[in-house]
């Protein structure tokens, strides 16, 4: 009676055993994993969009202090308003800590009499360094930032809570001067103030000016680090003055940058810290020095290879919130970052956080309960070891004996063949296989020494074909010329040829052999060389092709074939007098015409028709023009769809360069044509572009 294996395991209940113990592990691992997973998912989306609302509120009442004077200013007349601006400045200013700057410009302008007034700017803002206010319940002192509560409370985020309008009144006109030396006055006396046109002559040439005039809204500009009013890097809200559909200026508030990052100090994670992104993905607060107002998400995420921080970018600048899977350039760890945006001027909080922090619970778990697990399982591995020794050392002499087959020794036999269990069955198996094996090594040396040969002879006829081709380029100071092949195979039918004729003509060729590999590149020697044989006899390039004609086709019973475009150029005048036999028409390119064919060949293929009479073409050069020559291995290159690459996508790629020099065309389009390409390529793509310089 056989006796399987199978059947020996099954009763020693290892696997069923295992089994269990790790189908309940697994599922309480992912269980508790999940749970852990979204708790904490839960409790940093709160806190982003919580600390991302507190400085949403820090945006809105520097844009709410902007659109109060840029309404007072529409409201009041223009004289007035600019009398009293500076007094309206400071007040606003001293009214907000997180303010750096208050700035109004008013466009020059005409009355009814006809008068015109000036442009008009005022600025006051904060001397340096950005400091605070430090009297208890005065101008500037914030209230404590709700905060969520710890991982997996569940508790929602308090909202924000809400603050007093910005009171645009002089405070020296309701409550007299500060006395001396208190803590207000040292604040007054911490202000600034000038002209507009005096500290930044382009105020009103600026983007971000030119946005508020022409959408007439409020805009929030990117972090300014050399601005010459604010002197520290801030954010510019930008409110338009607008009076009766007019525009008549703007009203900047800078809010700190600095400010922003006091905030987001504030916020205390263990392990973890938090990031504040503008609109362009600009890091404006980051723990590490040389990275914030330094570099954007974009250039990081290039620096360090970290495509998905290109996307958590695109995220931000849709206004999303979520949580992201990153490799955190700054701690090298994988980590979380979850984000939220500060809705006012489109930037995003984050708060990036280490994943092992996040899974530390699941990971202490996990390590309890395989304590647990191990301890049980040891006694069985115990008793499963001592039944498997004797059930399976049969197979430890069939691992023995293919060693003894990996040292290479093809004589190498494992006893016990006489059983009938599946050990019986498997030795005779390998035994039959190692015979099988010494047929099957030796007949494959045999093929391995053939094809050997073989490639060795492919290669030297590869290293005669190359040397056949031209070894250096045309050393004249009125061209430019540069030609490539890539072979589709290890030797190629298609070939290129340059060459003078005289002092001022240069012959340039370009042919396709019809086939592939060896007997294509034999021909294509032979075309080659009685080509150049009567060419350098001095003939016209019509009667090259008419004498190379008739000897390549004497004889030819395989009926191969070349095309052929042979050309004479005049290097004086870029004068081309051309022959095209079957070839597929060149391109003028670079010039004042654009992208141009050559026309139709001037007579059929080479090579078979014995007694075929070739005419010849002229075409003119100008200073700048090239004249671009290919093979069909580039406009009939296939993409998935079975779609050829095409003249016309030739004459895009050259009209899009006129500028490119012969070896940045050939560059281009072998690229283009790799990348259109998605099957293994079947044809020899072969370029030669000449330019004429002067």
């Amino acid at each position: 009676m056989k006796v399987s294996i199978r059947t020996k395991l099954i009763v020693a209940i290892l696997l069923p055993l295992l089994a269990v113990y790790c189908g309940v592990l697994a599922g309480n691992y992912y269980s508790a994993r999940r749970e852990v997973v979204a708790q904490a998912e839960r409790y940093l989306l709160e806190l982003a969009n919580n600390d991302a609302a507190n400085i949403d509120e820090q945006f809105k009442i520097a844009e709410q202090a902007a659109s109060s004077i840029a309404s007072l200013a529409a409201e009041q007349p223009r004289e007035v308003f600019e009398r009293r601006s500076e007094v309206i400045l400071r007040g606003v200013l001293l009214s907000r800590a997180d303010l750096q700057a208050v700035t109004v410009y008013l466009e020059p302008s005409a009355d009814a009499g006809g008068q015109t007034s000036p442009a008009f700017g005022r600025f006051v803002a904060r001397q340096v360094p950005h400091s605070r206010p430090v009297r208890p319940g005065g101008p500037g002192m914030r209230g404590p930032r709700p905060r969520p509560g710890p991982a997996g409370a569940g508790a929602p985020a308090t909202a924000p809570a809400s603050r007093p309008a910005v009171d645009l009144s002089d405070p020296t006109e309701e409550a007299g001067e500060p006395p001396p030396g208190s803590a207000a006055e040292t604040y007054v006396l911490a202000v600034r103030r000038g002209d507009v046109s005096a500290a930044m002559p382009d105020f009103d040439r600026r983007q971000w000016y030119l946005n508020a005039r022409g959408r007439r809204r409020t805009v929030w500009t990117e972090p300014l680090v050399d601005d010459k009013i604010a002197v520290v890097p801030v954010c510019r809200c930008v409110a338009p003055i607008v009076r009766e559909g007019q525009f008549m200026g703007v009203v900047a508030a800078d809010l700190s940058i600095r400010s922003l990052r006091r905030a987001l100090g504030e916020t205390k994670l263990e392990g973890g810290y938090c990031v504040l992104v503008s609109r362009d993905g600009m890091i404006v607060s980051h723990p590490g020095k040389d990275i914030a107002m330094r570099e954007t998400l974009a250039q990081m995420a290039q620096r360090e290879k970290t495509p998905e921080l290109d996307a958590i970018a695109d995220a931000m600048a849709g206004g999303y919130s979520r949580r992201a899977d990153v490799q955190d350039p700054y701690s090298g760890l994988p980590s979380w970052m979850v984000f939220a945006p500060v809705r006012s001027c489109g930037w995003s909080f984050a708060v990036v956080m280490p994943r092992r922090q996040v899974l530390a619970p699941i990971q202490n778990w996990l390590r309890r309960d395989l304590a647990v697990m191990v301890g049980g399982l040891g006694l069985i591995v115990f008793v499963v070891t001592m039944v498997s020794v004797r059930i399976t050392r049969p197979i430890g002499r069939l691992v023995a004996a293919v060693r003894v087959l990996g040292g290479g020794d093809l004589h190498s036999r494992v006893g016990g063949t006489h059983r009938r269990d599946e050990f019986g069955e498997l030795s005779r198996a390998f035994n039959g296989m190692v015979r099988a094996l010494a047929h099957h090594i030796e007949a494959r040396m045999r093929d391995a020494a053939a094809r050997k040969a073989v490639e060795s002879e492919l290669q030297v006829a590869r290293e005669i074909q190359a040397s056949l081709l031209p070894a250096g380029l045309p050393d004249r100071p009125e061209l430019e010329l540069h030609a490539t092949v890539v072979p589709a195979r290890e030797v190629a039918g298609d070939f290129f040829d340059f060459f003078y004729v005289s002092e001022n003509v240069l012959a340039i060729v370009i042919a396709d052999v019809s086939g592939k590999g060896v007997p294509a590149s034999i021909f294509m020697a032979v075309s080659r060389t009685v080509i150049r044989d009567h060419a350098l006899a001095g003939l016209a390039p019509a009667e090259v092709l008419n004498r190379a004609n008739h000897l390549l086709a004497q004889g030819n019973e395989r009926m191969m074939f070349v095309t052929i475009f042979f050309a004479h150029y005049e290097i004086s005048t870029g004068r081309l007098v051309y022959a095209n036999a079957g070839h597929n028409p060149p391109c003028l390119a670079g010039g004042a015409g654009g992208v141009r064919s050559l026309g139709s060949p001037t007579g059929p293929i080479l090579g078979v028709f014995e007694n075929e009479r070739y005419s010849q073409k002229q075409a003119q050069l100008q200073p700048g023009e090239s004249v671009v020559l290919y093979t069909d291995g580039v406009t009939e290159a296939m993409d998935a769809q079975g779609r050829p690459f095409r003249l016309e996508h030739l004459a895009r790629i050259l009209a899009d360069n006129p500028k490119a020099s012969p070896e940045e065309i050939c560059g281009l389009v072998v690229q283009s044509v790799e990348t259109h390409r998605r099957h293994e390529q079947q044809d020899d793509v072969t370029m030669l572009v000449l330019r004429r310089k002067q």
